[in-house]
């Protein structure tokens, strides 16, 4: 009989949680998903209409990443190199610069880099740390959504631990499990009705989450690599402008499906403020 994997997160053990794909630690109750990782290293067709997805995220990220860097300058007012991990199109990258970082981004997937370049940002293309010289330290480093999607966690913090400079801060913001969205796409997948669960783990995209955290095992897993936890700060998980766009950039997903993510985004998006968030960024500081 195999022997069950161990948790990046804890040290635990990973179990069989509900799908042949997931898989949940015995310890820390991390969710893990071995659904395949394929970015696209030359622009090609990849299930995503990358216009009409940033035109959709375009309202929701330029308000959370203002709130990202007001704290980023918080914690690091001296702090001048930033590095955005998996940067796609630039979302952070022109922000970052007219907050006064000097912003570099990583992106692997061909069909965004073109696009961040055309928007006049720095990127190397492909994946962190490999593309990055060996030597080059930042006073910041950003995973936006981009964590969840590494399937190497325990190496993608070590890497990032070893190119932050003595002091320098590292902002993870990614999914968070404990949120209204995946609390009731997990309820409905409870009950058979998998679509809005499939939806949230990326299933069949390019690039699909692997990882469902909370801040504590973000905080587990970081303390692993030497850092220490600096704060944390909720964020939106949506805005109605530009919603509808951001549903349907996933090309040939049902119809009712997209409808019914519209519709009960629209009724519970006065409540928001006051239910738990999907999206929590979490920061850590390297010793000096």
């Amino acid at each position: 009989m195999a022997s069950a994997a161990q948790c990046q997160v804890c040290g635990g053990e990973l179990l069989p949680y509900r799908h042949d794909w997931l898989s949940r630690c015995a310890q820390c109750g991390v969710l893990s998903a071995a659904l395949p990782v394929q970015i696209p290293g030359e622009a090609s067709h990849a299930g995503i209409d990358e216009a009409a997805r940033a035109a959709g995220l375009d309202s929701v990220r330029r308000s959370n990443n203002a709130r990202l860097l007001a704290d980023l300058r918080r914690l690091a007012p001296e702090a001048r190199r930033l590095l955005d991990v998996g940067c796609g199109p630039g979302f952070l990258l022109d922000q970052a610069q007219a907050a006064g970082f000097e912003a570099h981004g990583v992106e692997p997937d061909a069909n965004v880099v073109e696009l961040a370049r055309s928007r006049g940002a720095e990127v190397s293309h492909g994946f962190f740390p490999d593309a990055l010289p060996a030597e080059a330290r930042f006073d910041v480093i950003v995973f936006n959504d981009v964590l969840e999607h590494i399937p190497d966690l325990s190496g993608a913090l070590a890497a990032a631990a070893g190119h932050l400079a003595p002091g320098g801060v590292l902002c993870l913001n990614c999914p968070d499990k404990r949120g209204l969205f995946f609390r009731v796409a997990s309820a409905l997948d409870r009950v058979g009705l998998s679509g809005a669960y499939d939806r949230l783990w990326q299933r069949g995209l390019p690039s699909p989450h692997v990882w469902y955290f909370t801040p504590t095992h973000l905080q587990t897993a970081a303390r692993r690599e030497g850092l220490s936890p600096a704060g944390e700060s909720r964020l939106a998980t949506l805005e109605l402008r530009g919603l509808w766009s951001r549903i349907r950039a996933v090309q040939d997903e049902p119809i009712a499906l997209s409808a019914a993510s519209y519709l009960f985004s629209l009724g519970v998006y006065p409540l928001l403020r006051l239910l738990p968030s999907d999206a929590t960024a979490c920061y850590f500081r390297k010793a000096a």
